[in-house]
């Protein structure tokens, strides 16, 4: 913490980011076999054209989509110099994810059917990875979900259920199960006397899935505790006045939100204003942005999830070069620390490079879209934040650190308390391929 981030070589970085689970020779991938290669396809000489989808406006943008855009240009411009992919140069296309499902929906049959892009990465909202996802297979193109969160995108009511829920749609960070059950774990372990608790989340998929996973978990690790005050704002509120004395007035010890983006700025500062944070503790499920977006102002002693392991300061600099590459590149270029948005970026670009170059090893030549569906489906990586592994379910799963926030003289605003991060291994905030989140926190015991 503090220290000077020295320079990593890049050329050393790129051999090792993103390449993890290459395989030189025959191997088993989905099911199927493959041993060496038919006919090898030739390489195409044209660039691969790469469609990256974030919010570029509006309020989700600056906490979220630019930050995750300027990941995916960063790679993209450094993965260029050291020759693209299997030497085609990648040709970044940033959209804007701004008006609403419908519009989505609309973009993503023009860049599949006439634009025939190789790849859409994209996705913040959850409603709109809801509505567009299933295009994958309906039309026959390449997505990942980088970034939106609902659970139930790839998992089904009743359990156990077959996978993958689409054979061409695929998620590279892990949803918001992991966040919402790292959350209570978290505070089982530092707020265990806790008695009443409320919660502030959007009204739309998102903010009730998230809800409804922390509820169940905190309920099974914590019985004695009783929900006080549940509150729905509308996406997009500007004011939460009215929102912020309820919940003053309501008892809660902790809140639990999923507010994300503006929203959550212009919650946090408001609540902050009055003073709402003197009496109640914050659980943020995807809070790692705003210490740094609200600056030193943002309450110490809050409970902050970062999406995963997703945080400027963990993996340690010294046990993890990678992170420590990564924070210095993006840091150079952007003047700012990256957020869980910039690490989810990468994921989703490393992915499909390496899906890609995965698949050519074992087939000979450029890959088809399906040899490189079939490589995404059984795949690990080394990125920034750790190992992410992508499952038979197409589902990326992940570590989750939860952290409290704290003021110190080294940054000029509050950062996770060293002395109290939790960090939970993947198999216990995630739910295993085939079993819903539900089903499988229901499963616990007490």
């Amino acid at each position: 913490m503090g220290k000077k981030i020295e320079n990593t070589d890049r050329r050393e970085f790129l051999k090792t980011a993103g390449v993890a689970g290459l395989a030189a020779g025959g191997m088993i991938l989905g099911g199927a076999s493959y041993v060496g290669a038919e006919k090898k396809k030739a390489i195409p000489k044209t660039p691969v054209k790469v469609a990256a989808i974030s919010f570029l406006t509006g309020a989700a943008a600056g906490p979220f989509g630019i930050p995750g855009d300027n990941s995916y240009k960063m790679m993209a411009d450094l993965y260029n110099k050291e020759g693209g992919i299997l030497g085609r140069k990648i040709d970044l296309i940033s959209l804007d994810e701004a008006g609403g499902a419908k519009t989505q929906v609309e973009l993503a049959r023009k860049l599949i059917l006439e634009d025939k892009v190789d790849v859409i990465l994209g996705y913040i909202s959850s409603g709109d990875c809801k509505a567009v996802l299933p295009l994958s297979d309906e039309l026959g193109g390449l997505m990942l979900a980088y970034d939106c969160g609902t659970h139930v995108l790839m998992e089904e009511k009743t359990s156990p259920f077959k996978t993958p829920k689409f054979q061409l749609g695929f998620r590279t960070a892990a949803h918001l199960g992991q966040d919402n059950i790292a959350l209570a774990l978290a505070i089982k372990k530092y707020m265990p006397n806790v008695k009443k608790i409320a919660g502030i989340n959007q009204d739309y998929a998102w903010g009730r899935d998230s809800w409804q996973i922390f509820e169940l978990a905190i309920k099974k690790i914590l019985p004695k505790v009783e929900v006080v005050k549940t509150l729905w704002p509308k996406i997009f509120t500007t004011d939460y006045t009215a929102h912020v004395s309820t919940l003053m007035g309501s008892g809660a010890e902790l809140i639990h939100t999923s507010l994300w983006g503006g929203d959550a700025v212009t919650f946090v500062k408001q609540a902050m204003g009055a003073g709402l944070f003197k009496q109640a503790k914050l659980a943020m499920s995807r809070g790692e942005p705003y210490p740094q977006e609200i600056g030193e102002t943002f309450p110490e002693g809050q409970f902050i999830c970062c999406a995963g392991a997703h945080y400027f300061l963990y993996p340690a600099w010294d046990k993890w070069p990678l992170n420590k590459w990564f924070v210095a590149e993006y840091k150079k270029r952007y003047d700012k620390y990256p957020t869980y948005p910039c690490y989810h970026a990468f994921q989703a670009l490393a992915s499909y490079k390496t899906a890609v170059e995965k698949a050519s090893s074992l087939v000979g030549g450029w890959p088809g879209m399906d040899d490189v569906a079939k490589a995404l489906g059984n795949m690990s990586l080394e990125t920034p934040s750790g190992y992410l592994v992508i499952n038979k379910d197409h589902n990326a799963r992940e570590d989750c650190l939860v952290g409290i926030s704290k003021k110190v003289k080294e940054f000029p605003f509050p950062i996770l308390d060293p002395d109290r991060l939790e960090v939970f291994p993947s198999f216990q905030v995630n739910a295993p391929a085939g079993i819903s989140t539900e089903a499988w926190i229901d499963s616990w015991e007490s």
